[in-house]
């Protein structure tokens, strides 16, 4: 059974995941040779990457319940 820190953690990874993947095909159509992919995006699914990471540190660092449910989470504004 996973603890609370993991599904925590778990929840981040799926939230950032939910974000990226309306930018997905843009990653598969540039990675395919096809049209590149614009920077305002590359640098918004950046952003998502590094908060989402973020985001799970502080959640490891989170002394005790208490600690962990004050914790409140911002994500980049979509482009």
């Amino acid at each position: 059974d996973k603890g609370l820190k993991s599904r925590e953690k778990e929840n981040i990874n799926i939230h950032a995941g939910n974000l990226l993947q309306p930018t997905d095909w843009m990653v598969i159509r540039e990675a395919d040779g096809g049209t590149a992919m614009p920077s305002n995006i590359k640098t918004y699914r950046a952003a998502v990457r590094t908060k989402a990471n973020t985001h799970c540190t502080s959640i490891d660092n989170a002394a005790d319940v208490d600690a962990l449910a004050a914790l409140t989470f911002d994500w980049p504004a979509k482009p």
